[in-house]
């Protein structure tokens, strides 16, 4: 089983790393900073068991240092902290989908291819500063007001960067409860210096504030989240289609491509962009079969029982419902493998005579809290 498992991640690293999306660009899921360019965010949450989560979350950004701003809403006051990169990419290698194709038939070879924050709440011209401090190179600001006009000027003073686009969004933020988070380099801090940023705050279940991203998204954006807890995770208020051969078959090309991420948009547009796909759920042991070496991944395989990995592409006007998550530990394992070496070659190698793809809705993967 060890041997097969190296196989695959071999075979993914020679045939799917040209298929993974871009990730270039802004300041994170919720930077607001111009030039933007959000083609896919990662972020990892884990669920800690006392009443807090904690949310890793990757800045990609491109500009001059001090235009740089970072904005997103939470809970509450969160401990502020950074992270690395690496984690990030060890777990994207190791989680990622893995498609072993059949022999090539002939038809397919012609085929044409933290630091310590601030003591109690300061009160500054209508806008209560819950926290500030540093972390890593950024310093920040933890900030609510129940006047979001004042809220919203309060931050353009102190140099965060809230666009036209944004306002009516601090507005729907500030009326359910939440507080901000405000980020920006420290004077002596590159852009060279961007590190992701971990948040942990008071709550039983992670969120992603996708509202605020809708003003900085590009189309079919690619959201990869993972959730360490005590059990597998689901999504509470998205769809959550499968991957299997009924409904999703990955075609191959002679370059080593596949049609995957096609096939995902099409499968996530019948559900208006609401919808994340489970692409690994395996207890977070399975994952030492890899001899993964990244400290802050070990301590979360050591820490958590559990990991989901999953995926969504989603537009702008489809950014309308925050996604939720929470635990089901009845829920079957999802292995990021699938074995298609046995099948006929001529369905997947793109033949004259191969089946069309058909994608199917499937109204089973509606949850409850879907509108």
């Amino acid at each position: 089983m060890r041997y097969f498992r190296w196989m695959a991640l071999v075979i993914f690293l020679l045939v799917g790393v040209s298929n993974l999306p871009n990730a270039l660009a802004c300041g994170g899921l919720f930077c607001q900073n111009i030039p933007v360019d959000q083609q896919a965010e990662r972020i990892i949450f884990t669920v800690n068991g006392d009443g807090t989560v904690s949310a890793y979350v990757q800045i990609n950004y491109t500009g001059s240092a001090p235009e740089f701003s970072w904005v997103v809403p939470v809970p509450n006051t969160p401990d502020v902290d950074v992270a690395e990169i690496a984690t990030f990419d060890a777990l994207s290698n190791l989680t990622a989908p893995v498609f072993i194709p059949p022999q090539m038939p002939e038809c397919g070879m012609m085929a044409i291819p933290m630091a310590a924050g601030s003591g109690g709440p300061v009160e500054e011209d209508g806008v209560t500063v819950l926290a500030s401090g540093t972390a890593g190179p950024y310093a920040y600001d933890v900030v609510t007001s129940p006047d979001p006009n004042v809220l919203i000027t309060w931050l353009r003073t102190n140099q965060y960067t809230i666009t036209e686009e944004m306002e009516p969004l601090v507005r729907v933020y500030t009326d359910e409860g939440l507080v901000f988070l405000a980020m920006k380099l420290q004077p002596d801090q590159g852009v060279q210096d961007i590190q992701p940023i971990k948040m942990t705050y008071r709550s039983q279940h992670p969120m992603i504030p996708l509202r605020l991203t809708a003003v900085a998204a590009n189309p079919n954006m690619t959201v990869i989240t993972w959730i360490f807890a005590d059990a597998q995770a689901y999504t509470t208020n998205y769809a959550r289609p499968k991957i299997d051969d009924a409904n999703l078959r990955v075609d191959f090309t002679q370059f080593g491509g596949n049609n995957y991420l096609q096939l995902v948009d099409q499968t996530v547009d019948l559900y208006q962009g609401r919808a994340f796909i489970t692409e690994y759920a395996q207890p977070t042991t399975e994952l030492l079969d890899f001899a993964p070496t990244d400290p802050l991944l070990l301590e979360f395989i050591d820490q958590y029982d559990y990991v989901t990995r999953f995926f969504g592409r989603i537009s702008p006007e489809e950014m309308t419902v925050d996604p939720t998550f929470d635990l089901d530990d009845k829920l079957p394992d999802v292995s990021n493998v699938y074995d298609l070496s046995d099948m006929k070659p001529e369905t997947y190698w793109q033949c004259e005579d191969a089946p069309p793809v058909e994608i199917f809705f499937d109204p089973d993967a509606i949850p409850e809290g879907f509108q």
